[in-house]
């Protein structure tokens, strides 16, 4: 029996590869630009930026000029994260009515708990209001204080912030591993205490 080729079946295999193609590409663009598609932070040009909830939003060092769209979204304290601030962050932000904080952090060393205690005292504060949270380039400093922020107020596991750290350009390589450590042995903290408060609940009912 002879075999005839049917033009119509292969013109529906190649709109049907097309199309797949097409959707995985749309698929790796969303997940990148979906911290983005508010319209609401359209006009914000700072590299890597991106929304975590209503009040904290996050990302690389602005430009002189950036400030201004910040202000633009309600923000009201900028916290920048660089144990080597530029020069004219302070004075631009404190311009615009917003206020300045810098919580020196290096982003190739463990991170201290006065400086996460430092970041966790401002967001339990009314007053800060919407903030924007910084490093050079949004990935390593930013990342463990994102990974803070979602343990404590989301309660989120290790996998779930390690996915949002990575979607945010979070890479290990380059001295950058102490970051990660410190996310792994917060999660860890966050686990035994949960157990240890299991374990007294029991005993604290009984008397």
């Amino acid at each position: 029996m002879s075999l005839t080729r049917n033009p119509f079946r292969s013109l529906v295999a190649s709109l049907a590869i097309v199309l797949t193609l097409g959707l995985l590409s749309i698929g790796q663009v969303s997940a990148k630009t979906e911290k983005t598609a508010n319209s609401a932070t359209a006009n914000v040009h700072i590299k890597n930026f991106g929304q975590m909830d209503d009040r904290f939003f996050r990302g690389a060092q602005p430009k002189a000029e950036d400030f201004k769209d910040l202000k633009a979204l309600g923000i009201q304290t900028v916290i920048d994260l660089r144990d080597d601030p530029v020069s004219y962050e302070k004075s631009a932000v404190e311009a615009l009515g917003m206020r300045y904080v810098n919580i020196a952090m290096s982003d190739k060393k463990y991170p201290k708990e006065e400086q996460i205690a430092a970041f966790l005292k401002l967001v339990d504060d009314p007053s800060t209001g919407k903030f924007y949270v910084h490093c050079a380039g949004g990935r390593h400093r930013t990342g463990v204080i994102g990974a803070v922020y979602r343990y404590n107020y989301y309660h989120w596991n290790f996998d779930q912030v390690y996915k949002e750290m990575k979607d945010y350009d979070f890479y290990t390589s380059w001295g950058h591993g102490d970051m990660k450590k410190y996310v792994e042995d917060y999660w860890q903290h966050i686990q035994a205490k949960s157990v240890a408060s299991n374990v007294a609940t029991p005993a604290t009912q009984g008397n």
